[in-house]
C-alpha cells in the first residue's frame, strides 16, 4: 500500500506531456538550447543542418540504446553543455513490462488489482535514465567529447552511453476511444537556481486539492492540453501522474484503486 505521508509537490503537473509510445520510447532526456536571437537565413539553415544531425542519430537507435552527443555551436548551445538521447522499451505484455521494469529498477508502477470498468492495458513503457551532471561518466564523456570538438571538422559529436537503469515508467489503458496513462517518475534533487524564483501561473489550468484514500492529490483541467491528476509518494520519491482528455471520473476511479492497493 502507498504510505499516507504522499504529498503533492505543486511544481510537478507541467513536466510531463503525453505523446505517442514510440514519443514515449524515444527520450530526449535534456532540452537543446536553441538560438534565442533573430536569427539570419544564414544561421536558421545552419540549426536546421544541426537539428537534422540529432535526429539522424536518434532515429538509428534501438530499445534500449543511448548516446551523448556534444553541439560545437556557441548560438546553439549556449550554454556549452552535452546531452543525451535514447530510446527506451515498449512492451506490450505485462509480464515483460514487469520484468524488465524490475531489471531496469525502475520506479514502481503496477496494474491495479482491478481495472475501472471497460478499461484495458495496453502497453508498458520504460524511459532509459540518463546520467547525471555530478556523475563520473557524465564529467568523463563530457571531456572526451569536448576534446573532439576541439579538432574541429563537425557541429554534433557524439558517443554510446551503456544504461542499465529506468527513470520512469508509463502503463496506457484504453476504453474504446478513451486513453488513460499512468505516469511514475522518480524524482530529482531540486537544483540551485540563482536569482530570485518568480511565482508562475497559466491561466488556461485550473487545480483542485482532492484526497483519495488519506493521499492529498491535485487535479489540473487545462483548457489547451491534457488534464492530470499527480501525487507524490515521498518515501519512495515517486511522482505519479494521471493523463486523459476529458475523462475526469476515469481518472480519480483508476487513483482510487491504485492509492488502495
Amino acid at each position: 500500500m502507498m504510505n499516507n505521508k504522499m504529498k503533492v509537490a505543486l511544481f510537478l503537473a507541467t513536466t510531463m506531456m503525453v505523446g505517442s509510445a514510440n514519443a514515449y520510447a524515444a527520450n530526449t532526456s535534456a532540452t537543446q538550447m536553441k538560438p534565442i536571437a533573430a536569427a539570419s537565413t544564414k544561421s536558421e539553415n545552419k540549426t536546421a543542418s544541426i537539428d537534422d544531425q540529432i535526429d539522424k542519430l536518434t532515429k538509428g537507435l534501438k530499445p534500449g540504446q543511448m548516446i551523448a552527443y556534444y553541439v560545437s555551436d556557441k548560438e546553439y548551445n549556449q550554454l556549452d553543455k552535452i546531452f543525451f538521447t535514447g530510446k527506451g522499451f515498449v512492451l506490450n505484455k505485462y509480464n515483460d513490462y514487469l520484468t524488465k521494469a524490475k531489471e531496469m529498477k525502475a520506479p514502481s508502477l503496477t496494474k491495479p488489482t482491478a481495472l475501472p470498468k471497460g478499461y484495458k492495458l495496453k502497453e508498458g513503457i520504460l524511459y532509459l535514465k540518463s546520467p547525471d551532471e555530478t556523475s563520473a561518466l557524465y564529467k568523463e564523456l563530457e571531456k572526451e567529447l569536448k576534446a573532439e570538438a576541439a579538432e574541429g571538422g563537425q557541429s554534433v559529436y557524439s558517443k554510446s552511453v551503456k544504461v542499465s537503469e529506468s527513470f520512469s515508467t508509463i502503463l496506457n489503458y484504453v476504453k474504446g476511444k478513451v486513453k488513460v496513462s499512468v505516469v511514475a517518475t522518480y524524482l530529482n534533487p531540486s537544483q540551485p537556481i540563482g536569482g530570485t524564483p518568480v511565482p508562475s501561473t497559466n491561466p488556461n489550468q485550473k487545480t483542485e486539492t482532492i484526497q483519495i484514500h488519506g493521499v492529498e492529490c491535485i487535479y489540473t483541467t487545462d483548457l489547451k492540453g491534457t488534464d492530470h491528476l499527480d501525487w507524490v509518494d515521498e518515501e519512495q520519491q515517486v511522482r505519479y501522474t494521471i493523463w486523459a482528455e476529458s475523462a475526469k471520473s476515469d481518472v480519480l476511479s483508476f487513483a482510487k484503486k491504485m492509492l488502495a492497493d
